[in-house]
């Protein structure tokens, strides 16, 4: 769901292979719906095939969200983009009571509303006449690559736009499009048969869209929504048998760093070509749903070795213990730093040009034997006599270890392998400098251990 800070919108996306209603201002016309098919409602089957392991996923078991996974909008105002009716011209007023965890499901409802609920940063736009759910998982998962999947069941309807879809972790400082948008399913009533997808990316605002058709209404039934996303590729599937009628071929910045999770049911907006509120099909006093199964995020290759405990130093330094063999550990600390790699905070090595040695790390048990690795992201400046990522199997063991070299920009790193067979490892960064100097620093972030 593309945006930007302002209002007003042309022509947006360019689309390879489909048409997509509503992507330029146009009047409100209704298509005739597909006939109806017999859709299964149980829970779907999905397979990631051999390769894959699962990172992270959420099924919604409980009766409330997973607060550690998700944040849940109460605003026509998005304080993560700055934006009012998020860039899109949307109907809608989120807020929590719309948002709610029953039987195995998440349950985004839109209802109808007089009370003309709008947040005061937005009064130049006017008061909504919907209520809805919108949450996502900045700051708190937050990943690049794999495979990104979800069962999903969108509500017919003029005006419903349901969407499955991602932004760059870095869209606060560097804003739309620079920061990368994936859109994984985007529901619009004309053509309710499409799940329609598109990225978004570039200083220079750059589009690309594609979709996939099923043969029949997507609304109302469960179906798979599915990214599969590489360095140099993303590839696009509905219910894991309908590929996208082209790939998207990249090779762009804002697609090689964490973006985060975002899911929504709008109303309305400029892909309806800003059709007024009494043209969509919500009457007041009834409820349209979006509710969503499972949410999963695969990787390639090796599976998640086991949990680091606050990877990415956003509880400050909770989980994470230091050593120095010459009291220098308050060269170790967590800071702001024009926002972390993915989150706010991150780990830094630095002294103010006093000399320091200090190794910041955690143990991570309950390990299975087998082979892993430790990766994170660095940034690195100035002249070190030691600067490592490492593991070892106990206190006293020889460690695995990287050299860190010089980094100017966020670069990922990984440990040598390392074999676990006591079931525990020690992780995380030894540096060390003997002469002062004030431009040394280590910026690290996303700490990860994988097992192989």
């Amino acid at each position: 769901m593309a945006r930007r800070a302002e209002g007003g919108w042309g022509a947006w996306w360019v689309v390879v292979g489909l048409s997509v209603a509503g992507c330029e201002a146009q009047a409100p016309v209704e298509s005739p719906p597909p006939p109806l098919v017999e859709q299964a409602q149980e829970e779907q089957a999905y397979d990631p095939g051999p390769g894959w392991s699962l990172a992270w996923q959420d099924d919604f078991t409980g009766t409330g969200l997973n607060a550690a996974n998700w944040n849940v909008l109460t605003s026509n105002y998005d304080p993560v983009t700055g934006n009012c009716n998020f860039g899109t011209e949307e109907l809608e007023f989120p807020r929590a009571q719309n948002v709610t965890v029953s039987g195995g499901k998440l349950i985004l409802t839109a209802e109808r509303t007089q009370d003309a609920p709008n947040d005061s940063r937005c009064a130049g736009w006017g008061a909504r006449s919907f209520y809805s759910g919108r949450l996502h998982t900045k700051g708190k998962v937050e990943r690049r690559y794999g495979k990104l999947v979800a069962s999903i069941k969108v509500p017919s309807g003029y005006g419903m736009w349901p969407a499955f879809w991602t932004l760059g972790a870095n869209i606060s400082s560097v804003g739309w499009p620079a920061a990368g948008e994936i859109d994984i399913l985007e529901w619009h009533s004309n053509e309710p048969s499409w799940m329609k997808v598109a990225t978004h990316w570039g200083e220079g605002a750059m589009h690309w869209g594609s979709g996939a058709n099923r043969g029949y209404s997507l609304a109302d039934a469960f179906h798979i929504y599915e990214l599969e996303w590489a360095a140099d590729r993303m590839v696009f599937r509905l219910d894991n048998q309908v590929r996208a009628n082209a790939d998207f071929f990249h090779n762009a910045a804002a697609f090689q760093q964490n973006h985060y999770i975002l899911l929504n049911l709008a109303l309305g907006g400029n892909w309806y070509g800003n059709a007024p509120a009494s043209a969509i099909d919500l009457p007041l006093g009834q409820r349209k749903t979006m509710e969503v199964e499972w949410v999963r995020w695969y990787q390639a290759g090796g599976a998640p070795g086991g949990a680091v405990t606050n990877p990415s130093f956003e509880s400050d330094m909770s989980g994470w213990s230091t050593w120095s063999p010459n009291g220098t550990e308050a060269a170790d600390f967590s800071e702001t730093h024009n926002g972390g790699h993915s989150g706010s905070y991150h780990l830094t090595h630095w002294s103010n040009g006093a000399p320091f040695e200090v190794w910041t790390y955690q143990v991570v048990s309950g390990l299975a034997s087998g082979n892993y690795k430790v990766r994170a992201w660095v940034r690195k400046g100035g002249t070190f006599d030691l600067a490592r990522i490492q593991a070892k199997t106990c206190a006293q063991c020889a460690p695995a270890f990287t050299d860190l070299g010089t980094h100017g920009a966020w670069t990922q790193v990984e440990s040598p392998v390392i074999s676990v067979t006591g079931g525990a490892l020690e992780v995380g960064f030894h540096s060390r400098v003997t002469a002062g100097n004030g431009a040394n620093f280590i910026h690290m972030d996303d700490v990860e251990l994988v097992r192989l």
